[in-house]
């Protein structure tokens, strides 16, 4: 699901257990290097406020953060919030899976709103809203 967009990135939700946002250009840049210096700087701003809005609404173990871009070879980021009790920790999501899980998480579109008011703010402030 298209959560947020503007004129250079968009973040989608992954269907999964644990909340799972993938970050991507608008532009299909295949690498991180084949990016401007600036709009690279912007993806890393765009992450640091997804990162820590995950961390402080659903107080995970730990974040994950991966860019394979191998089935998909175009720049996109992947941030996971994982716990001890989800079904795959502390393998990665793609792994071994180490148990059945039934996390009780708090609610995601309670989530999504507070992400889209951080990131509309740090827009706002870029001028790029």
């Amino acid at each position: 699901m298209l959560l947020y967009e503007d004129a250079e990135f968009y973040i989608q939700t992954q269907e999964s257990e644990i909340p799972w946002l993938l970050i991507f250009t608008k532009e299909p840049y295949k690498e991180l290097g084949d990016m401007p210096k600036e709009l690279r700087k912007r993806l890393w701003d765009i992450y640091d406020i997804v990162e820590q809005e995950l961390k402080d609404f659903y107080k995970p173990t730990k974040i994950n953060m991966a860019s394979f871009a191998n089935m998909l070879p175009r720049v996109h980021i992947h941030v996971m919030a994982r716990f001890k009790e989800d079904s795959y920790f502390p393998n990665p999501m793609w792994g071994e899976k180490v148990r059945e899980a039934s996390l009780v998480l708090p609610d995601e579109d309670l989530f999504h709103k507070r992400l889209l008011l951080a990131l509309h703010r740090e827009a706002r402030k870029e001028g790029l809203l």
